[in-house]
């Protein structure tokens, strides 16, 4: 390089620490609502909802059908993700950051006073399914609003990947939440505690509601607005401009789903058909979510130090490796070495990723497809990861766990190679600017108060 090369400008701190964290704090407490009930849904499917929704057939299939329709929330994220995706990058974050908690908790509340099949019949899987495909829509279109907002209010920080990973930080926080109810409804769980960890989501559904009222849209996103340079339909011309990011994006988040849905959800039949009681279960899940909550929380800076792509490469082979004694242990019911493996898979494989996913997909889109294309990728591995491995690992391993257990580092084996070669066909986004700055002297109290009352940028 040449003395009279020019050097890249200086990132400026645009967005003050105290603004960012009212941000982060407000985003976080609705995904932890959200996830809390996402999470419920996903126990109840593994230890309820098998003999009360379909009582009728094998123990095998009805695990199965429970799995699939937890699955059925999937691909519904995907068509939320194309909804709220939408009117986020249309009409403006906050509207649809609303509407999405209120969906996700009013359909939980419902799952939570539906009558079973022995009460009224067919009717009672087929509404569980409807509820689910609803809850799914609203789940949809969260993480493109929560990783759009902190990326574009945070888009000049000097550690802007640090703040964007918390746009994941209330999934754990979720989980956590839900685990502690699964162990304290632990002996009533799969007859009708699950119900009152439903119908307990209405509490902490209005403290998410309140907090996320605080939102407003970004300076970037206003800045388009004013311009009138928004697109008409983004979520479709963001599926036809950028497809392959959407792809490669889905394809590595994959991993992340699929390690969250197997350890987190799959791993409750699992431990219980190698004689693990549900209360240690619960113990050993709600333990592993704290790694969940660190591996978020040093994503960040580990990308900030290293290369985005570096810290995924990392957790992903790592993850794929541990698997192996992490299904062995299981097996040979060694409880201390199942919470040990089970927190370093859920740290690697879950938390570091959870964080990554939003750096990354924020980063790979510009500000007029980043809801969009941010919550569709995002939704679209879920299908990939946690819509196909648990219902596929019921199938192939069913009850018999001692003939069957290696078909779970091979699942992880297979999702690690797939999410390895995406990743290397991803740009590296440490050093891109998403956007023009913020106005250039706003002072940070004004773009507060912004945040706070949704006052135009």
């Amino acid at each position: 390089m040449t003395a009279n090369a020019p050097s890249s400008p200086p990132r400026r701190e645009g967005t003050d620490r105290r603004t960012i964290a009212l941000l982060a704090f407000s985003a976080t407490s609705g995904v932890l609502v959200e996830f809390y009930d996402f999470f419920i849904f996903g126990y109840a499917a593994a230890s309820a909802f098998p003999h009360i929704f379909f009582p009728n057939i094998s123990p095998t299939w009805a695990l199965i059908f429970s799995y699939l329709t937890f699955g059925a929330g999937f691909p519904a994220r995907l068509l939320g993700a194309f909804l709220f995706g939408h009117f986020g990058d249309r009409a403006g974050r906050k509207t649809s950051f609303l509407i999405n908690i209120l969906i996700v908790g009013a359909t939980t509340f419902m799952v939570g006073l539906l009558p079973g099949y022995d009460t009224i019949g067919m009717a009672a899987p087929i509404l569980l399914i409807t509820l689910r495909i609803i809850q799914g829509i609203g789940l949809g279109g969260e993480f493109g609003g929560a990783a759009s907002l902190l990326a574009e209010f945070g888009a000049t920080r000097k550690h802007r990947a640090f703040w964007v990973s918390l746009a994941n930080l209330g999934i754990p926080g979720g989980a956590m939440a839900a685990s502690a109810v699964l162990f304290l409804l632990a002996d009533s769980f799969s007859t009708y505690g699950w119900r009152i960890a439903m119908l307990l989501s209405v509490v902490v559904v209005v403290p998410g509601l309140l907090a996320r009222s605080k939102l407003a849209d970004s300076p970037l996103f206003e800045q388009l607005k004013a311009k009138d340079e928004l697109s008409k339909m983004p979520s479709l011309d963001v599926t036809r401009t950028h497809w392959r990011p959407i792809l490669l994006l889905a394809l590595f988040c994959a991993f992340q789903q699929m390690d969250g849905y197997v350890s987190g959800t799959y791993a409750i039949s699992f431990m219980k058909s190698a004689g693990i009681p549900l209360a240690t279960t619960a113990v050993i899940i709600f333990v592993a979510r704290i790694g969940d909550i660190l591996g978020v929380v040093i994503s960040g800076p580990a990308a900030d130090l290293m290369r985005r792509k570096t810290v995924g490469y990392l957790a992903v082979v790592l993850t794929a490796i541990l698997s192996v004694p992490y299904a062995l242990a299981i097996l040979h019911q060694e409880v201390w070495l199942v919470l040990g493996l089970q927190f370093v898979i859920t740290l690697l494989g879950v938390g570091i990723l959870h964080g990554l996913a939003p750096i990354l997909t924020s980063e790979s889109f510009p500000t007029k497809y980043r809801y969009s294309g941010a919550g569709i990728s995002y939704s679209l591995s879920a299908i990939l990861g946690g819509g196909i491995a648990p219902p596929l690992l019921a199938g192939l391993i069913g009850t018999d766990v001692a003939g069957n257990w290696y078909f779970i580092p091979v699942v992880y084996g297979i999702y690690a190679v797939i999410a390895v070669a995406a990743l290397s066909l991803t740009p590296e986004t440490r050093h891109r600017r998403l956007d023009e700055t913020p106005e250039a002297g706003e002072a940070p109290e004004t773009m507060r108060a912004k945040i706070v009352r949704g006052s135009p940028a």
